[in-house]
């Protein structure tokens, strides 16, 4: 871009060489030109607010970003990433970016609440003041004064000198037609629109005022983020999410990209370790997806918020329960524990693979507390779908001998005598050669099925119901297999080793029936 400037006697100046003293003793400070893609630009101008380098997904936003012209439209973007990791300072980041590169002139900020809007619009107002940023656009961090003096550069509303415009809207506050003077909004970003505890009649209310007066109100070539983690499975976030056209799909903004959900941790494993006298939350698999944030990072959230929150917030574990499934999330919070007593018996069950099935490994045992048996599952050693015999069976020698086990359980009627030949033939030797599991020693006990497997699967659930049956800590992937399976569906390998393993233990009688099996563990 061409920069005239009045000749004054003393030459033209160099660009982004300012300021420069004209006649009168007038300074002008003249703009360095912009950088024209985003890895220069924004490191340029907002490097203070980022202290990490730019992950796959902050790329992925960037780059829709950086597509947006003065004159041309963009399609609406949904980016999912967890807590933490960004979100909010991208999206404030990419409002100040477009103002200065003048690439939109009016922006709605759009939150949950006007309170959490209005601070967005802060911190937007913040970026647009910074040196680094004056230095490519003097005018944008002064504000607009209007004919009669008054600064236009509050809570709810930052004009800048240049025209730039931000507004902060929550939803509790419904606009239609909204403009200022001949411009409607030309960038819509939603952030923060869902709160965790949302009711149905709330997220619809949202919504309503999002499709009936928000989005109307935008120009013709308005670009809309939304920013959000996914809260909870009916949030407005899961709907944006899920493809349009599939079932629970948000009906409007049907040409959007998704960009996500994005966890913390991809692959995500972990398990409670004792380290002295203390005990914390170990991760044990997965990838983090982020830069900046290793897996001792990601451990340290995980200790500090609990499974229950990170799974959330960070992993976008929102999976409802299934209608007919025959265990609830609740079941399983109500009666989890972080540590077993001492056990009377401790069992490992196997459910073997079925073709490209997992192969489920489940260790557990049992205690008498007064007068009852209880069931606790200490692991779920489940093996991938694909791998060889010789691997899962390894894998259960490793779990029997993890925790010290005394039987093996596996199902007579399904796969019973090829499950106990393979575990015979498998040794497990450490570094040198010593062996360590010897699998044709080991105690194994084949366990009968007579009944359907949603008949036998059901004196389980009823053992969790009625307070007998608990996990030590949090098993994701086996959780989920019983809130989300319904009787008639293929059922998984998890649940069914589960099931084993209780069978096996004689947990499904009556609690003031159980059986007495063996004297107390040494």
């Amino acid at each position: 871009m061409a920069i005239h400037l009045p000749n004054v006697g003393i030459g033209f100046p160099t660009v982004g060489t300012g300021p420069f003293v004209f006649g009168g003793g007038k300074v002008c400070r003249v703009a360095k030109p912009l950088p024209r893609y985003w890895r220069d630009r924004i490191p340029a101008m907002f490097g203070s607010y980022f202290w990490h380098g730019f992950s796959r997904p902050h790329e992925e936003l960037w780059t829709w970003e950086d597509g947006i012209t003065p004159d041309g439209s963009a399609r609406p973007i949904v980016a999912i990433w967890p807590r933490g990791r960004g979100k909010s300072t991208t999206a404030e980041t990419i409002a100040a970016d477009l103002g200065v590169r003048k690439a939109r002139r009016y922006v709605m900020y759009v939150s949950g609440t006007q309170d959490q809007a209005d601070k967005h619009v802060q911190t937007i107002a913040r970026m647009l003041e910074l040196d680094s940023v004056a230095t490519y656009a003097p005018e944008i961090g002064k504000p607009k004064v209007s004919s009669n003096g008054n600064r236009q550069w509050n809570r709810q509303i930052l004009s800048t000198a240049t025209g730039y415009t931000v507004e902060s809207i929550g939803l509790n506050k419904a606009v239609r037609g909204q403009k200022i003077d001949w411009a409607r909004p030309d960038l819509i970003v939603f952030d923060d629109v869902d709160e965790r505890h949302d009711s149905a009649l709330t997220t619809r209310k949202k919504e309503e005022i999002i499709t009936s007066s928000i989005l109307p109100a935008g120009a013709s070539n308005c670009a809309v983020l939304f920013a959000q983690n996914l809260i909870h499975a009916d949030s407005i976030a899961a709907r944006l999410a899920r493809k349009p056209g599939t079932e629970q799909a948000a009906d409007y903004l049907m040409d959007r990209i998704i960009s996500g959900p994005f966890p913390a941790v991809d692959g995500l494993e972990y398990e409670l370790q004792q380290r002295g006298d203390l005990y914390a939350w170990a991760i044990t698999a997965g990838t983090s997806l982020w830069n900046g944030f290793d897996l001792d990072v990601c451990e340290a959230e995980l200790n500090r918020d609990g499974p229950t929150s990170y799974l959330l917030e960070s992993q976008h574990e929102v999976d409802a329960d299934s209608d007919n499934a025959l265990m609830s999330g609740d079941d399983f919070d109500r009666t989890r524990v972080l540590i077993a007593p001492d056990l009377d018996r401790v069992a490992v069950a196997v459910d073997p693979p079925g073709g490209a099935t997992e192969c489920g490994i489940v260790a557990g045992g049992k205690a008498r507390i007064g007068n009852d048996w209880h069931g606790y599952t200490l692991e779920d050693a489940t093996m991938a779908a694909g791998v060889k015999p010789e691997a899962w069976a390894l894998a259960v020698l490793q779990c029997y001998y993890r925790h010290k086990a005394d039987v093996i359980f596996v199902e007579r009627n399904y796969g019973g005598d090829m499950v106990s030949s393979t575990i015979r033939q498998t040794k497990w030797l450490d570094a040198d050669g010593a062996v360590l599991v010897d699998g044709s020693k080991v105690h194994i006990q084949e366990v009968t099925a007579t009944r359907g497997k949603a008949i036998r699967a059901e004196p389980v659930a009823t053992v969790f119901q009625q307070g007998r049956g608990h996990h030590v800590g949090h098993f994701p992937a086996l959780e989920k297999e019983w809130r989300k399976w319904e009787p008639g569906q293929s059922s998984p390998n998890r649940l069914d080793a589960e099931t084993w393993l209780y069978t096996g233990l004689e947990l499904l009688d009556k609690p003031r029936q159980a059986s007495t099996w063996g004297s107390k563990r040494q």
